[in-house]
């Protein structure tokens, strides 16, 4: 009992945690919302370059439609992404820069950052405060203020 009281105060206070608390910083960003009117969820979740949003179907057990949030990694640095790698892989591949916008990458997101507004047709996602992403629940497809034209990431939002 003693030694395992030991073990998780150095886990907890001694020089290794020093190193979990960097690897815990350094993880993705995970998070979900559910509707209290509708029942719907909503899943946002960091891939290995980009940052999306999945919205379930009623069930929980499929994915509706996503739409593309941002990019975690600048796309204007040494990005050479084909268009023709991007369609069966463009959660696994860095984000074009050919679609980039100054609005596409966003450093160091965090979940404090994302609100979530939920509408009875749309959803809205502001990232600080500013309207990144509305899906639109009817139509199935979202737009997107991170993309400069409409593509296979989604639709560009304007406005």
């Amino acid at each position: 009992m003693k030694t395992q009281l030991v073990t998780m105060f150095d886990m907890f206070f001694g020089a290794k945690s020093k190193n979990k608390i960097v690897e815990d910083s350094t993880s993705k960003l995970f998070l979900t919302h559910t509707d209290t009117f509708s029942g719907r969820t909503l899943v946002i979740e960091e891939e290995a370059y980009t940052v999306w949003a999945y919205l379930l179907c009623e069930n929980k057990e499929n994915i509706d439609f996503d739409g593309f949030l941002c990019a975690v990694t600048n796309p204007f640095t040494a990005n050479n992404i084909t268009l023709q790698k991007i369609t069966p892989t463009k959660k696994d591949i860095p984000f074009p820069s050919v679609f980039a916008n100054e609005y596409s990458y966003v450093e160091n997101l965090k979940k404090k950052d994302i609100k979530i507004n939920w509408r009875k047709d749309h959803i809205n996602i502001f990232i600080k405060t500013s309207l990144y992403l509305i899906m639109n629940i009817k139509e199935k497809c979202s737009y997107s203020k991170a993309l400069t034209k409409d593509c296979d990431y989604g639709m560009q939002l304007h406005y």
